[in-house]
């Protein structure tokens, strides 16, 4: 008896284990990025704890929802800069698009900076922000997706999401590459919808 309650309790470790495996360990790269974005350290900004689903992230790298990659005619500008391939990018959706287990950040995953961690999304969330933080000088959140490996793991793809209180702000999809020990940004691309 006490093998199957061992058994079944390491079953639910296992599946989470393999679920998170296609994530990176650590989210330095995101930091990184954030480096780049001047957010002044000493101000506390509003962190949506709860990461951006893939799916944003996907949508934007291949212009369109689905995995049939869009090129409008009327403008045929790779805004991949040539790092969109097919087999890879198909494989990357097989690998993500399923992927709706819910995550959260933790405070220690951006030990430089001072973020305020809510949770919630969209419009509740918006209007919670505002009657919560009304007056505070705060007025913007970030939105954050899961970094996801690209193109046999030579790049990282993640969404990035600069909100204001008045629905205004920029969606992007930010591509890394980690070149001698360091990680890179490589292409930033904005929403073709919003931005």
């Amino acid at each position: 008896m006490k093998h199957i309650k061992k058994v079944v309790l390491s079953i639910p470790f296992f599946i989470l284990s393999c679920n998170s495996s296609k994530y990176l360990a650590s989210y330095e790269p995101i930091n990184v990025f954030l480096e780049t974005q001047k957010i002044d350290k000493n101000k506390k900004h509003i962190l949506q704890s709860d990461k951006e689903e893939n799916f944003q992230a996907l949508r934007i790298f291949n212009r369109g929802e689905g995995t049939e990659h869009y090129v409008d005619s009327t403008d045929p500008t790779d805004y991949t800069d040539g790092l969109y391939v097919e087999k890879h990018w198909k494989k990357l959706y097989k690998e993500y698009v399923n992927d709706t287990l819910k995550r959260h950040w933790k405070k220690e995953d951006f030990p430089n900076y001072n973020f305020i961690l809510e949770r919630g999304t969209g419009l509740i969330l918006t209007r919670n922000l505002i009657d919560k933080y009304a007056g505070s000088g705060i007025y913007e959140r970030f939105i954050i997706s899961e970094p996801m490996y690209y193109f046999n793991k030579k790049y990282i793809l993640f969404s990035y999401s600069k909100k204001y209180f008045d629905s205004s702000g920029s969606i992007n999809l930010v591509i890394m590459k980690r070149e001698k020990d360091q990680w890179k940004v490589v292409r930033v691309m904005g929403d073709y919808i919003y931005n």
